[in-house]
């Protein structure tokens, strides 16, 4: 079975040690300062000995009883519904467990307390920095790639300082002109072949990839993709967790890399060279003539860049129009009437980021749609050392995922967590609700480790605005286009919409959809 792969950037936190020095001063005329070690060498070596004694003796998280072939049976129910296999097991096991996910055992962490003290602590001092993703994406991910880096690499650091420009206020504010007129050139297209054939059904989820690629190409690179690169691009995708034994994957994949990074360089060296139409272009002028990025490592970025997101965001929005199909479809008018409020404002424009910025209910169906919709859990890394988590031990070399389906649907966090209540997203003061109800605002309020799609910390997936953004856009607009819509072909007996499960979920690229035009 082909099954699309994409991982969403994610954390990926180190710390070096620390000495255990401690700064005194006296009250004498001259101010001394010294350094003085808590522990003699030998006392060291005694006290690590005796936690790592007391670590070995803490019991393993909690699993299923041994059985014949666990790890086989457990890696196939995660690989057939993981959002549904890692919530039945976090009901019967409790926030941190331990099960087999791609055939490794795996010690999943999800629920907010658990969450908050892997990453305010217990991944700092146990170094759970090491990558257990398989050797072909970290080859693929290239040196340069984020997910390959010790958070305090000079690299990784010189990386996250790029993405702080990138994704910024200021960018997005540049990129929502190329995103508006792409999806309005998309939905004028669209609403072209429904009005010709009304009754065809659409394969909207090709569609919105090959979309988003040209459309973060654009944003990334000054230019789109012709179908050519746009393939490179899947190629590249599927060749990240493609097995030993597939060769011809792999070598697409690598191929694919090395050819759109000689066509990323040569758009680089453009705007190099005083290409007028790319003088002012917001991504090239944000990298260049910073400290360590040589060509090689630009052109890469790019590609990253491009490749970061596509399929994350594709799902974001189909997902969502399925939740509102699910769930309530009376948010197809929540949502046109305010697009219609917005627009009436004065000085309004689609051009603008803060058009967008105010559309609040819209974001709320995005991130209920996330909530109840997840895409995937955390990246799965390990530790060279056995460490503690709330009373456990975690062995050495044991892959740890944070999971954020968990705590999506725990009733202390989210009340009545199994409905669709896109207003828990909308604030409380905001002008877009016509009255007041009990969920408004309640998931904003939360703290951190209740919901992070995009993961925490170092390698926090730093494009998330960009993807809610670009699905805003899309939903909107789709809205504004259609006055709803119906899913045939790639749906079950019931009528649900079938889903690619791993890594990403996201509907099967075969779903159809038929629109009914306003």
């Amino acid at each position: 079975m082909k099954i699309a792969t994409e991982i969403f950037l994610v954390l990926l936190f180190c710390l070096s040690g620390c000495n255990g020095l401690v700064v005194r001063s006296n009250n004498k005329r001259t101010r001394h300062l010294a350094t003085t070690l808590h522990s003699t060498t030998e006392d060291v070596d005694i006290d690590v000995a005796a936690n790592q004694a007391r670590i070995a003796s803490l019991p393993l998280p909690p699993s299923r009883s041994p059985g014949p072939f666990r790890g086989l049976r457990e890696s196939i129910s995660h690989l057939s519904n993981n959002c549904r296999f890692v919530r039945k097991r976090a009901d019967e096991l409790g926030d941190v467990f331990l099960t087999n996910v791609f055939f490794q055992p795996t010690v999943i962490i999800g629920g907010q307390e658990a969450v908050q003290e892997f990453v305010s602590g217990t991944e700092l001092k146990s170094k759970v920095i090491h990558c257990a993703l398989p050797d072909s994406f970290q080859e693929l991910h290239t040196k340069w790639g984020t997910l390959n880096l010790d958070a305090n690499d000079i690299i990784f650091k010189q990386g996250r300082e790029l993405f702080a420009g990138v994704f910024s206020v200021d960018g997005l504010k540049e990129y929502t002109p190329i995103i508006n007129e792409a999806m309005d050139l998309y939905l004028e297209g669209l609403v072209d072949r429904v009005k010709t054939k009304p009754d065809e059904e659409i394969q909207l989820v090709p569609e919105l990839k090959a979309l988003n690629l040209r459309t973060f190409s654009k944003i990334f690179s000054g230019e789109g993709l012709t179908d050519e690169q746009v393939q490179m691009f899947e190629d590249y995708n599927s060749a990240l967790l493609a097995l030993p034994f597939e060769k011809k994957k792999l070598e697409k994949g690598a191929y694919a890399l090395e050819t759109l990074k000689e066509v990323m360089l040569s758009r680089y060296q453009e705007f190099q060279q005083g290409n007028p139409t790319k003088a002012n272009h917001f991504f090239f002028t944000q990298v260049s003539n910073r400290e360590g990025w040589v060509d090689d490592r630009v052109c890469t970025a790019m590609v990253l860049f491009i490749w970061g997101a596509y399929i994350e965001t594709a799902s974001l929005m189909v997902n969502s129009m399925t939740a509102i199909n699910k769930y309530n479809p009376d948010y197809v008018n929540i949502i046109l009437e305010e697009v219609q409020a917005e627009e009436k404002k004065d000085g309004a424009s689609p051009l603008k980021f803060s058009y967008w910025s105010n559309l609040e209910q819209t974001l709320g169906v995005l991130r209920e749609s996330l909530r109840l919709i997840p895409p995937g859990g955390g990246t799965p890394r390990y530790s060279e050392e056995d460490f503690e988590l709330l009373g456990y031990r975690i062995p050495a070399g044991t892959a740890v995922m944070l999971d954020p389906r968990v705590g999506e649907t725990d009733p202390k966090l989210f009340t009545d967590p199994n409905e669709f209540k896109p207003t828990r997203w909308v604030p409380e003061t905001s002008s877009s609700s016509t009255s007041k109800c009990p969920f408004q605002g309640t998931a904003l309020k939360l703290g951190f480790g209740s919901w992070f799609p995009g993961g925490f910390g170092a390698h926090q997936c730093p494009g998330v605005p960009l993807s809610e953004l670009t699905s805003k856009m899309f939903l909107t607009k789709t809205i504004k286009a259609f006055n709803g819509w119906s899913f045939g072909k790639g749906t079950k007996r019931n009528g649900e919409v079938k889903f690619v499960e791993v890594p990403i979920k996201i509907p099967v690229d075969e779903l159809g959809v038929k629109f009914s035009l306003r």
